[in-house]
């Protein structure tokens, strides 16, 4: 039997373990620990037998699994007794309150396309330094695809809890700055 074949049984076993130690009356770690113990010898291996690729096919197993799982109590449960709420969510104000729209606009910007642009130019800026530090151009290009969503990500969470203005716009000119930076640097001595 292969290592990847190895490594789908026991995504599958493992995800089946996880469901029936979250189906006792009392949870038990040591039930929860060996199941997350035998996902991570299954993960370890496919990443052995295939790398990516077998990492890929052991997530797929324990994913189509929980699925499965998932789907059976979905069938098996009882329908719900409660009733959906009536309560409206709040976007807007009730009643006669003025509705900020320029100010929700003006957020809207700053983390949308202006945090998308800055996030993008600081992952531009981290591309120019990989390949500045020797990196292969394929490397590099991965460094900006992982490196700006995360980054974007980010950067738009820390803009919404803020409640300062002037922090949103600091939290979208110092990535652009520094990514500008970057790229003017690597340009330069190159």
């Amino acid at each position: 039997m292969s290592l990847i074949a190895a490594g789908m049984g026991l995504a599958i076993a493992s995800v089946l373990m996880l469901r029936v130690a979250w189906g006792r009356p009392r949870r038990s770690v040591i039930a929860n620990g060996l199941a997350w113990a035998v996902l991570l010898a299954a993960l370890l291996c496919g990443a052995r037998a295939a790398g990516a690729w077998g990492l890929a096919m052991v997530s797929v197993s324990a994913i189509t699994t929980a699925l499965l799982c998932l789907a059976q109590a979905a069938l098996a449960a009882p329908p719900g007794k409660a009733v959906a709420s009536r309560r409206r969510a709040g976007a807007l104000p009730p009643g006669p309150e003025p509705w900020h729209v320029g100010r929700r606009l003006l957020t809207f910007l700053l983390v949308g396309p202006v945090g998308l642009a800055a996030s993008l130019l600081a992952g531009l800026g981290l591309r120019a330094l990989a390949s500045r530090a020797g990196m292969g151009e394929a490397d590099a290009d991965m460094a900006v695809l992982l490196g700006m969503p995360l980054l974007w990500t980010l950067m738009l969470t820390l803009q919404l809890m803020t409640p300062l203005r002037r922090t949103q716009i600091l939290l979208a000119i110092v990535p652009a700055l520094t990514g500008g930076l970057l790229l003017t640097v690597a340009r330069g001595g190159a």
